[in-house]
């Protein structure tokens, strides 16, 4: 005998506001399927999510092993929208194994056209099979006469027990995979009830679910002494003498790891075991706005889902405007502020203890030690200490920097007056702090900029120098003497030796027969702490040959033996390095090893052509960086776009 096909009434506007409109993401959809296993007092549900990327012929199904539906539960309980099945059957718990019944309004089977076109049910009771379809583009066909048949099929033989309900034409995911691990998370959370305890499995593609993947304490920060950022409520009263009771965790996860796909920070409430509001905040604004970001947490509230129902069409958000839950809301915004700030002032006491342990700032309190100043230890510390308050959020070890900062430059004045600049100030915002230093290191390297921009307008010079052909003895002679860092950069304070410099004469006459080019200024000799330098200034237009680089390896020699064996103390010296002075060297083979050959005995060739770009080399990287500095200051006090 043909079974009759199944009548539904409906409102396409309804089925498109519940369904396709309130769920887009899938741990929702199925939630609202494991739920119906809950009510059918299913000890298990096998969710079978296809592992590859979506196609048209994909499928998902949920199966669970319950009392499931007979034809009459179909059509006089099943397909009726609306449909209060607590008060219908006068009951609360489930008729089987006492399970409080989490389904109230009977809309919960719409949630799958938010991400699936079809929706097919195929249930079995007393060995009777019932088996239909539900698409959603017919329904929307059928929506001015506002009812439409839905055949019976014949059974699949894949159903033994209970109810199976696949979903094809999966738009929602189309070309791409289903992300299985944030599905399990996100299923994993919005159930209490999952697992042995509660004799009620959940297996995703042949793995459970299991108690430890919805244990959120595990993500938990940890204070110094080992114990959890934790707050814990056992049945407290939201509102003295009315009985609506909470209990559950708040808790803060760790900082330096993100948390997974699929799970939220906020606080989630949860009755009769599934969630009922989707983590939040309870609307607080704290004054530690960043602790926010870290806190999560479960309560259980069943008086929201009691006599008077308080939760939203959705059955995933409370609605605000009963009494049970302003009364929730208001304490729950006061206990995430007061957490808010218990969770400030021990970041800050467990990051100083950190710090105090942490080798730097060990390295940091002995150095400061040999101020007989104490005020610079003391600005010092409390600057870093400072810091670490007003950034919670950042452990002992990301103040690193700024304690060598510290450390680096404390015995500086201008740095004791900065740090204590920015105890005094409003610390909370790092780009601030890191703006102040910033301002202070402009101020530094304008000062070096000052004697950088000197030094070049000083080669310049001396390139105009040579350009103009001054070869007047005096002239480069007190040049080189008052800027001898044009010959090597470390050297900035040297003195005329004259009594070398006119043995190098007497000793070495220039031979007339010399090209006029080639021919020598003068003899530079100079002493730089306790070492001699020997320089021979060569003409700007002369070309160094064979002979010019032998004969200031002789001039070196010379001096360094008599150096060697004088009685007299103040031509003692530690060490002689010489340097020529030229325009330029012969090309050929000898003279260019000779050169290296000379360079490993600290005898130096400079031309002049190369001195200009020698000091800008040296100074490259710091010009660089005061450019950098300036361009991020401009940056800093130049308004952001629309203010």
């Amino acid at each position: 005998m043909a079974v009759a096909p199944f009548k539904m009434q409906f409102d396409i506007g309804t089925i498109k506001h519940l369904g396709v409109q309130m769920y887009s993401t899938l741990p929702p959809v199925i939630s609202e399927l494991v739920s119906n296993a809950w009510d059918a007092d299913a000890p298990r549900v096998e969710i079978v999510i296809p592992a590859q990327q979506i196609t048209d012929g994909s499928e998902l199904t949920v199966t669970d092993f319950g009392d499931g539906m007979s034809d009459s539960d179909i059509r006089n309980a099943y397909l009726i929208i609306g449909r209060d099945r607590r008060k219908e059957e006068g009951s609360e718990v489930t008729l089987g194994k006492h399970r409080p019944v989490i389904g109230r309004k009977g809309i919960g089977k719409f949630s799958a056209f938010g991400v699936a076109n079809e929706i097919e049910i195929e249930t079995v009771k007393g060995g009777q099979t019932s088996r239909f379809k539900m698409n959603y583009d017919e329904l929307a066909k059928s929506a001015e006469r506002r009812e439409i048949y839905l055949p019976s099929l014949d059974p699949s033989g894949t159903v033994a027990k209970g109810t199976k309900v696949t979903l094809r034409e999966i738009r929602k995911f189309r070309n791409r995979a289903i992300a299985i691990q944030a599905l399990r998370r996100g299923l994993a959370r919005r159930f209490s009830i999952i697992g042995a305890a509660y004799d009620f499995d959940v297996v995703i593609n042949g793995q459970p679910i299991t108690p430890q993947e919805r244990d959120l304490k595990l993500l938990l920060d940890v204070d110094a002494s080992g114990k959890r950022y934790i707050w814990e409520y056992d049945d407290i009263e939201v509102a003295p003498g009315t009985g609506w009771k909470v209990s559950g965790w708040i808790g803060a996860s760790r900082r330096t790891v993100p948390l997974a796909e699929g799970i939220q920070q906020g606080i989630s409430i949860m009755a009769r075991g599934k969630l009922v509001q989707e983590p939040f905040f309870f609307q607080a604004t704290t004054g530690q706005q960043y602790a926010l970001a870290y806190l999560v947490g479960e309560l259980t509230a069943e008086f929201v889902d009691g006599a008077e129902d308080g939760i939203g069409t959705t059955r995933n958000q409370l609605v605000w405007d009963t009494e049970a839950n302003t009364a929730l809301l208001e304490w729950g915004r006061k206990e995430v502020n007061k957490i808010s700030r218990d969770w400030s002032e021990k970041r800050k006491l467990d990051n100083e203890a950190e710090l105090a342990q942490n080798p730097l700032y060990v390295k940091f309190l002995q150095e400061a030690e040999r101020f007989e100043d104490s005020h610079i230890k003391k600005t010092a510390d409390n600057l870093i200490k400072k810091v670490i308050a007003s950034n919670p959020l950042e452990d002992a070890k990301s103040q690193e920097p700024l304690v060598q900062m510290c450390l680096d430059f404390m015995e500086f004045d201008a740095f004791t007056e900065l740090a204590k600049q920015l105890t005094d100030a409003e610390l909370g915002n790092t780009d601030k702090l890191v703006g102040l230093f910033r301002e202070w290191e402009i101020v530094e390297a304008k000062e070096m900029m000052r004697v950088t921009r000197g030094r070049i307008t000083t080669i310049e010079k001396l390139q105009r120098l040579i350009d103009d052909n001054a070869l007047e003895v005096p002239t480069l002679h007190q040049f080189l003497k008052e800027f001898p860092w044009v010959l090597d950069p470390r050297w900035t304070l040297i003195a005329d030796e004259i009594t070398y410099s006119q043995l190098l004469r007497d000793k070495f006459p220039e031979d007339s027969a010399v090209p006029e080019e080639d021919r020598r200024i003068d003899f530079l000799c100079v002493k730089e702490g306790n070492n001699l330098v020997v320089v021979e200034i060569k003409r700007p237009k002369s070309k160094a040959s064979r002979k010019a680089l032998e004969q200031i390896e002789e001039y070196v020699i010379f001096v360094r033996d008599y150096a060697k064996n004088t009685t007299d103390p103040e031509l003692l010296v530690d060490e002689v390095t010489g340097y020529l002075l030229c325009g330029d060297l012969v090309d050929t083979t000898f003279a260019r090893g000779k050169r290296q050959n000379l360079q490993d005995s600290k005898i130096y060739v400079r031309r002049y052509a190369d001195l200009l770009a020698m000091v800008k080399k040296n100074h490259a990287e710091f010009l660089s960086r005061y450019d950098q500095l300036r361009k991020a200051k401009q940056s800093q006090n130049t308004p952001a776009a629309g203010n």
